[in-house]
């Protein structure tokens, strides 16, 4: 039972927190002021997002340009108290929405706080998903076919999930996937056992425990030839290593010897070297003695132009390197100045230039002025021209206002006369109609009293019509439409008098309107007036400030020129200046040169001096070596005289031929060896093919019985599974079948309570949940062929015929466990006597114990049916819904 709505940006509605009660509760309003839109909240509110499709989406439900909304939605069910919290977010500009919150409480405890978790609490809570409870208990406006035109599978499918059928269907599928499932593990375990049966005869047929005892008496011979065969060969790799080892001792001397002979050649060849370094060494020696004359001749001839001491040449260079720099120094600055004069020339003539622009600017700007003040004053003359033609058309316009009769006073208050006007007009219209109307019903009734009177007599009692009722309301008739005629006849024509009256009124209004531009415009051209003064009185000041800044500018260039002449002759001082410190700084570099290289040139007979005392040293250096060499010769033809008289101990033809025959018979005794080797090698595989197939044949022979065993298992499986299918299937046709008795039983108890005094007979559901309307006479109808009224009340017959089939279903049997039925806008479609059979219908869903109902119509004639009632308002202005309890 639904017990509150709390709702927020909902649809039209701002805010709302509304309680329910038990019974049956109808919502009234006009259409558009958002009654539905409550049953839409309870919906969303139970199953959030689910609820929505491609055509209505999230945004769709959210007040318009609101970023947030809320649906808080309380229920009672068994004992316990429920509540679902939806909180959604809204971008206005892009129109999309998510559910940012679902919250699902049970006695105040919050059980879950997650979309997807709390809408299963609520299907399970309800037994029904959003689509069962659309088919079930939500009768939504607009939906009277929807179960009428749906295909009988769709039906079927429909009562059978809302009866929990769909679970039975749900669990034969499983047991069929487990019997397909068994039956193909079946083939599966029949087809290895086959092959496995194969194999194992195959195994038999080889005999592997025969083969594995012949291959091992084989082995053990071949090891037996091995030993043997080893033993001569390590005794042949013996003999072998001794010749080896002499071969070797004399390939050893032989090295030797060469390299001492190498060494001997490499001593014999330094030593001849040597002898050509010291020849070397003493050319360079003289040729160095030679340089040291020149350079002391190149000394003397500086220091005679110099004037100056070997000793002092340090001295005098330091001396000459500071004189030098401070020449450097003095001519840099004097640069710098002469440099800034100049720029200070160029600086000051692109002065002149830009002030004799400016000065020309200026003029030009003057000029240009004036020119424009011209204008301006020609403008303002035609706004005045332009005033006068107006005031004119003003006057013209005054005289045809008051050639109407009306005067400006008159004309302020020209919108109210014309409503005045108006509204007499659509009165004298409407008692036109009202008379015309009047005036043909007489007449109608006056030809049937014509003809009564014509036959004399009354067709149904024969009573004499003369001096009856009928002649004396003729007369009164006759009377009445005279009367009426002639006030028709006033009518017309005061109504043409009015309608002259409004179009000279509405002619009036158009010359308000002529005089109210024609005021606007003068208004305007007065006010250019105004600005184009000022706009005049501007240029005039601007004319005053750029003949000010001339003057300033002609001053300023005198000042340039005068500055101009003083720079340059400051620049030809700064150049005299220059050319005698440049002739100074010549000289002083010059006699720096040469006692630069006066001084290079002494350091350098020092270093003359000593390469030549080196080179001495070296050559007695060499000259000892030379002895050394000599010494080393001698012992190194000592040690080959003695290397000549070992190798004369060796034959070597004779070592090489004993070892090429040990050799031959080595390879001999390997090659058999090896042949042995190879031969037990497959003896060895042979023997372990053996044992493998004999433990194969072992291993198949436990999986073959272990397959054996599994088969049985299997069969057993699958005849269990084929009993569980077949069960399944035979409880849900059983259970489908009592359904369709049950609920064509109470389709009939319904329509027969709806229909009691109708043409329709009864209702029939076959097995195939096909419908049928039986008229009295026996002719078959489909439903769908019914009137658009018939349609709708035959839709709610059945959805309340399925809501008590539900209700059967519950722990209760009273319809107490499910929700609420709920019907939006049920008498769409339905005329006065349909409306009255809906509410027997309402009064009998309450009567057989349905806790609550909820009606949403703008309807009024439920009200009278209902225990609670609730009415809806939309604010025309602000678009937004408010409700109230009647």
């Amino acid at each position: 039972m639904l017990k509150r709505l709390k709702i927020e940006n909902i649809r039209s509605y701002k805010q709302l927190d509304l309680s329910f009660k038990g019974g049956v509760t109808v919502v009234s309003g006009v259409n558009g002021s958002g009654k539905s839109s409550l049953l839409e909240a309870c919906f969303t509110g139970l199953f959030g997002s689910k609820t929505l499709n491609r055509e209505f989406v999230l945004s769709d439900i959210i007040t318009k340009g609101a970023s947030k909304a809320t649906i808080l939605l309380e229920f009672e069910q068994n004992g316990h108290n429920y509540l679902v919290e939806q909180s959604f977010r809204n971008d206005p500009e892009k129109g999309r929405a998510s559910n940012t919150r679902s919250v699902f409480k049970r006695d105040g405890e919050i059980i879950f706080d997650q979309a997807t978790r709390t809408y299963e609490a609520v299907t399970s809570l309800l037994n029904m998903d959003e689509e069962a409870y659309r088919n079930c208990v939500y009768i939504r406006q607009g939906e009277i076919d929807v179960l009428i035109n749906s295909r009988p599978k769709d039906r079927q499918k429909m009562i059978d999930d809302l009866l929990q059928l769909g679970k039975l269907e749900e669990y034969r599928e499983r047991a069929s996937s487990a019997r397909v499932g068994v039956g193909r593990h079946q083939k599966d375990n029949d087809r290895r056992v086959r092959e496995l049966e194969e194999e194992v005869s195959l195994l038999e047929d080889s005999d592997p425990t025969g083969r594995l005892a012949k291959l091992q008496t084989r082995s053990g011979h071949i090891d037996k030839e091995l030993s043997s065969l080893n033993d001569k060969r390590d005794r042949t790799r013996t003999l072998i290593d001794e010749v080896t080892k002499k071969l070797s001792e004399l390939n050893e001397l032989s090295l030797k010897k060469e390299n001492l002979k190498q060494q001997i050649k490499e001593l014999t060849e330094r030593k001849s070297a040597s002898f050509n370094s010291i020849d070397t060494l003493s050319k360079d020696i003289r040729t160095r003695k030679s340089m040291l004359e020149t350079k002391e001749t190149r000394i003397y001839d500086i220091r005679s132009k110099l004037e100056v001491d070997s000793k002092e040449i340090d001295f005098l260079v330091a001396k000459m390197d500071e004189d030098e720099r401070s020449l450097r120094d003095r001519l840099s600055e004097i640069k710098s100045k002469k440099a800034v004069a100049e720029k200070d020339i160029l600086n000051i003539a692109r002065s002149l230039k830009d002030n004799d622009k400016q000065i020309k600017s200026l003029e030009d700007g003057i000029k240009d002025i004036e020119s424009k003040i011209k204008s301006v004053h020609s403008e303002i003359e035609k706004h005045k021209h332009r005033i006068k033609e107006l005031e004119n058309k003003r006057k013209i316009v005054i005289s045809d206002i008051e050639s109407l009769g009306f005067s400006l006073e008159k004309l302020e208050n020209v919108d109210d006369l014309i409503d005045l006007v108006n509204d007499q007009h659509k009165r004298y219209h409407g008692k036109e109609a009202e008379l015309t109307a009047k005036i043909s019903e007489i007449r109608s009734r006056l030809d049937r009293s014509k003809k009564l009177l014509e036959t004399g007599k009354c067709p149904t009692c024969g009573q004499d019509l003369k001096g009856s009722c009928v002649e004396e309301s003729t007369f009164s008739d006759n009377e009445t439409i005279v009367k009426m005629e002639s006030d028709l006849s006033d009518l017309k024509v005061r109504q043409k008098e009015t309608e002259a009256r409004l179009e000279k009124v509405k002619s009036a209004r158009s010359y308000k309107s002529d005089i109210d531009s024609i005021l606007r415009e003068i208004d305007s051209e007065n006010e250019t007036i105004v600005r184009d003064e000022k706009r005049i009185e501007e240029y005039k000041l601007a004319i005053k400030e750029d003949e000010d800044k001339v003057k300033e500018l002609f001053s300023y260039k005198g000042d340039l020129e005068k500055s101009l002449d003083e720079t340059k002759e400051r620049v030809g001082e700064v150049k005299e200046e220059e050319g005698s410190v440049l002739k100074e700084h010549s000289k002083l570099l010059h006699d720096l040169e040469l006692a630069r290289e006066m001084q290079k040139m002494i350091s350098e007979l020092d270093k003359i001096n000593s390469e030549i005392g080196q080179m001495n040293e070296k050559i007695k250096s060499i000259q000892e070596m030379i002895t050394l060499f000599e010494g080393q010769i001698g012992e190194k033809k000592d040690s080959l005289k003695d290397i000549d008289e070992r190798i004369g101990e060796f034959d070597k033809k004779e070592l090489e031929s004993l070892r090429k025959d040990y050799d031959l018979a080595f390879r001999s005794i390997s090659s058999e060896i090896d042949k042995l080797k190879h031969e037990k090698d497959e003896v060895m595989k042979k023997a372990g093919m053996a044992e493998n197939d004999r433990k194969r044949l072992s291993d198949l022979k436990k999986n073959l019985k272990i397959l054996k065993h599994r088969g049985e298992y299997l069969s057993a499986v699958y005849s269990d599974a084929e009993d569980l299918e077949s069960m399944y299937m035979r409880i849900r046709a059983q259970l489908r079948s009592s359904n369709i008795r049950t609920l064509d039983m109470l389709i009939n108890e319904i329509f027969s309570f709806m229909y009691s005094n109708n043409a329709y007979s009864h209702v029939e559901l076959d097995a195939d949940y096909n419908l049928t309307v039986f008229e009295k006479d026996g002719t078959a109808l489909e439903p769908k062929l019914l009137s658009g009224g018939e349609r709708a009340l035959f839709n709610l017959v059945l959805r309340c015929a399925i809501y008590r089939l539900l209700s059967l279903g519950t722990s209760s049997n009273d319809g107490a466990d499910l929700p609420p039925l709920i019907m939006d806008e049920p008498t769409v479609f339905l005329d006065r006597g349909h409306v009255h059979q809906l509410i027997k219908l309402i009064d009998m869903m309450r009567d057989i114990g349905v806790a609550q109902i909820l009606v949403v119509s703008h309807d009024e004639s439920l009200i009278d049916s209902a225990d609670n009632v609730f009415a809806v308002e939309k604010d025309t202005v602000t678009n937004t819904s408010s409700i109230y309890a009647i």
